[in-house]
């Protein structure tokens, strides 16, 4: 008995008596009803699935996503963020208050440097202390935006500026305490330094 056999008679058994002697079974429609998709075609279906569902960054930056209005932001209107900053930075890094951080020469020191460059800076107050440029220097505000190579920095005179990573090193305040990072160190996208293993750093953070 071939394959095609016993779906010609379930089928024909299905036809009117008279009209069962007309009944043919094509093989390659055979196939097409048994056949199953192969790994393939559902791993192309899911990659357009995929596709349809995820804007790609370029999409985003021609939605305008990754951009800022300059005027309609207000300083007062991001403290709120700010404190939940102060927060999240203190839980991050095991900080209560009175706590002292480590010092240069303490084993903890390199863990916890680790743990300050690998922080989300969105809400964060910082100040520029040191710049290539002068122009730069004495710039302070709330972080409302944080790309590969540049803080968009909130200032009390509700100015956004654009200050690069690179060429600057920042001041930033969690209670009493004091941090300087190197703005070197934080050249990577915030998603990316948040779970990306840091094996060393250049130089010591000042804290």
């Amino acid at each position: 008995m071939n394959s095609v056999q016993p779906l010609e008679e379930y089928l024909t058994d299905m036809v009117i008596p008279e009209k069962r002697n007309a009944v043919k079974i094509l093989p390659d429609h055979v196939t097409m009803l048994h056949g199953t998709k192969s790994k393939k075609q559902h791993t192309e279906k899911k990659r357009r699935k995929t596709k349809s569902t995820i804007m790609t960054r370029r999409e985003y930056a021609s939605l305008g996503l990754f951009t800022l209005p300059t005027r309609q932001l207000k300083y007062k209107e991001f403290l709120p963020l700010h404190q939940l900053w102060k927060g999240y930075a203190q839980e991050h890094l095991g900080l209560n208050e009175g706590d002292t951080i480590p010092q240069l020469h303490e084993p903890t020191y390199d863990a916890f440097s680790k743990l300050l460059v690998k922080m989300d800076l969105h809400g964060a107050n910082i100040r520029v202390i040191e710049s290539k440029s002068s122009t730069l220097l004495g710039l302070a505000g709330i972080i409302v935006l944080e790309t590969k190579n540049v803080l968009k920095v909130l200032g009390e005179d509700d100015h956004l500026r654009t200050i690069p990573k690179s060429e600057c090193n920042f001041g930033m305040r969690l209670g009493n305490i004091e941090f300087t990072i190197f703005g070197k160190h934080l050249t990577i996208r915030p998603a990316e330094r948040s779970v990306k293993k840091i094996k060393t750093l250049v130089e010591p953070l000042k804290l």
